[in-house]
């Protein structure tokens, strides 16, 4: 838990898959919004501009150049496998997208008069994890904590670290591996267990590294409604909802 001392510009939820952040996200949009919010819904995550043409592209040329998980989602591609040209071709597609927002944000506020906030369902600190996974997936040689060490000091993940911390009120979902599988399977979009797994472990460890400030919210027992009036309190106890 931590006290904000600035401006906050996006409310992000963000966490594993299944654990309640789109659905929440649509929820808090709809109280602000009756509360005299001018709301901005949005996300951001992998393969935004250029880097989601050339997937595309690579996918077209053979489909064995883009590996996706069993759901579907974007995992990683071929050209990941030099660290600095993709890394740096992903921070300009996701430089671009909140450029976008920021300017989104402030039109509003000028059109409509009303305090302006971006609501995402997925984020920069998703975008950080995402981003290791595709690494990850591409060098299985290396033991795990030593391939994240390496991607941790490339100057991409302090650049996105910077703008998570200086814009964005992060509420992180998290859950038991066993409970967010069965929502995914009920949505129609489970991914194995492995994959899960290593999904949880890489938000944690990120957010421990990184020292990324975070309100943690374990969603595995808890209703849509339980998460959602929860993170309507922490918001208004930690003072980041007097800024909007």
């Amino acid at each position: 838990m931590f006290k904000t001392h600035v401006k906050m510009h996006v409310l992000a939820f963000s966490g594993p898959d299944g654990t309640g952040k789109t659905s929440c996200a649509n929820i808090l949009s709809r109280i602000l919004s009756s509360r005299n919010y001018s709301v901005f819904r949005t996300w951001v995550k992998t393969t935004h501009g250029i880097a989601f043409l050339i997937v595309r592209l690579l996918e077209k040329i053979n489909s064995k150049h883009v590996i996706r998980s069993s759901s579907g989602t974007f995992v990683t591609n071929t050209l990941a496998k030099n660290t600095n040209i993709w890394l740096w071709i992903e921070l300009s597609g996701i430089l671009m997208k909140t450029l976008i927002m920021k300017i989104n944000l402030i039109l509003r506020k000028l059109v409509t008069g009303k305090p302006t906030i971006a609501i995402a369902d997925r984020f920069l600190l998703d975008t950080i994890v995402h981003m290791f996974i595709s690494k990850i997936l591409l060098n299985q040689e290396d033991p795990l904590p030593h391939r994240i060490l390496i991607l941790l000091n490339h100057p991409v993940f302090k650049i996105l670290r910077s703008i998570l911390l200086k814009f964005s009120f992060t509420i992180y979902l998290d859950g038991e591996i066993t409970e967010l599988i069965k929502r995914n399977m009920r949505a129609g979009k489970a991914d194995p267990y492995w994959y899960m797994a290593l999904q949880k472990y890489l938000y944690r460890v990120s957010v421990r590294t990184l020292n990324i400030h975070n309100s943690h919210i374990d969603t595995s027992k808890k209703s849509l409604t339980e998460v959602c009036t929860e993170v309507l309190t922490r918001l208004k106890r930690e003072g980041a909802i007097k800024y909007w």
